[in-house]
């Protein structure tokens, strides 16, 4: 059975997770076959946006535990295979929207951090679960959390294993909105409308531009990588008919 159903609406792909008897549960396999297929989505030039989401009330309960046995053997090779879906989705040039419509947990957080914003449903919540398994966090999960909740947040969540509800992760802007669960979908792609316009090639370098200045530490630098690649920007057809659009529409008004 596939780990996924992938389905095109428009410029928005939405990867669904389907083991819902294990409450979407990430395994090896499933892991790199969503990493391959996240991948995959850069083939299509009409995919600007990805969002990712579960079935059945649950959006990932982390990780096999299997595998987990496994490294606490001495194999980790499974535990990186793991680590590829939501590493895939960070990486990914694509505009990423995660649609949390239940609980996520361990490797489901960081799938969910991944993903520039995340929307959940009012029944959604977040637990780290490391500390219950004994064992460090991993994925980039401390390198994350902090960065979306605060250090006091992240720190209650991974030492005092504290569960953050949906509202508790709007209030914390960990989330961006609560959506109904049947609305989840129909609220990523209204997010997702004004890239009907914009050029897939734009949307890409963008994104990657935003990954690459993480790393950066000066504004001055910033404004530099960012000026080749507007100036760039500016020598296609589409900037010159966006720019000259506006320039008519503000002298017809003058």
């Amino acid at each position: 059975m596939a780990a996924y159903t992938l389905e095109i609406i428009d410029h928005l792909a939405v990867l669904t997770l389907v083991s819902s008897e294990k409450r979407n549960l990430l395994t090896p396999a499933s892991a790199v076959e969503i990493a391959s297929a996240v991948e995959g989505l850069l083939d299509n030039s009409a995919v600007k946006a990805l969002a990712v989401t579960g079935q059945a009330g649950a959006f990932c309960s982390g990780a096999d535990l299997s595998v987990l046995q496994q490294a606490s053997h001495g194999d980790g090779t499974e535990l990186q295979q793991i680590y590829s879906a939501f590493t895939a989705v960070a990486q990914s040039p694509l505009f990423t929207i995660a649609l949390v419509n239940g609980p996520a947990l361990g490797a489901g957080m960081n799938l969910a951090m991944a993903c520039d914003i995340r929307l959940a449903s009012p029944e959604a919540w977040f637990e780290s679960r490391f500390f219950n398994l004994a064992i460090h966090p991993g994925g980039g999960h401390t390198w994350l959390l902090p960065q979306l909740v605060g250090w006091q947040q992240a720190a209650a969540m991974i030492f005092s294993g504290e569960r953050l509800s949906a509202q508790h992760a709007l209030a914390q802007g960990f989330v961006k909105e609560l959506v109904d669960e049947e609305m989840l979908v129909t609220r990523a792609k209204l997010l997702c409308a004004h890239l009907s316009t914009i050029p897939t090639a734009l949307v890409r370098q963008t994104k990657t531009s935003m990954l690459q200045l993480r790393s950066c530490d000066r504004q001055d630098d910033a404004v530099a990588f960012e000026f080749r690649q507007q100036f760039q920007s500016l020598q296609t057809d589409a900037a010159q008919q966006h720019i000259a659009a506006l320039l008519a529409r503000i002298q017809k008004n003058t």
